[in-house]
């Protein structure tokens, strides 16, 4: 996406508009409605007003995103772009991306919420040791991380082997987007 704002997006010479995404967003929700949904957005472009930024903020807010990358812009010399003037502030750069951030995060956990009760298939991982090993005990009970189509992470019951299919009702997220 790098941008919701269509001034933005001329500014960094991309060839759609934000009504191009939207359309496809809302096309491949359509066709696939618990599809994972992610985008690469970016803050801080030279010359990004706040205006701008809100647009890109709007944009998200309203499309089923799932994840986000959101990254700030930093100047890297010899590019058109590092002199172009009206350079954002490193610290209103920062900010935005913490907004931005913030909202990826609330979209993750409503995206993950919104499978509760559910039933999905998932694979299980393969076995791996270290801290972060798909095996591990809860409780008194061994846990096997499994992966959904859509990228959801569940912790299904006992020590699975790697690579098995497996029917799993989805319960209550206790981890953090």
């Amino acid at each position: 996406m790098q941008s919701g704002s269509d001034a933005v997006l001329r500014r960094m010479h991309r060839k759609y508009r934000p009504w191009h995404y939207r359309e496809k967003i809302e096309k491949i929700r359509t066709a696939m409605p618990s599809a994972a949904i992610g985008a690469d957005v970016m803050v801080g472009f030279p010359g990004e007003t706040e205006a701008e930024f809100a647009e890109t903020r709007h944009m998200i807010e309203d499309l089923p995103f799932t994840y986000l990358h959101v990254f700030t812009y930093s100047a890297r010399p010899g590019t058109p772009a590092a002199n172009l003037p009206c350079q954002v502030p490193t610290q209103i750069a920062r900010e935005r991306n913490r907004i931005l951030r913030e909202l990826g995060e609330q979209k993750k956990l409503g995206f993950m919420q919104s499978f509760v009760g559910q039933t999905l298939d998932a694979i299980s991982l393969s076995k791996s040791c270290g801290a972060d090993t798909p095996v591990r005990e809860v409780g008194a009970a061994d846990v096997t991380e499994a992966l959904t189509d859509n990228y959801l992470k569940l912790h299904l019951e006992g020590r699975l082997e790697p690579n098995l299919w497996q029917r799993a009702k989805s319960s209550q997220s206790r981890a953090r987007p």
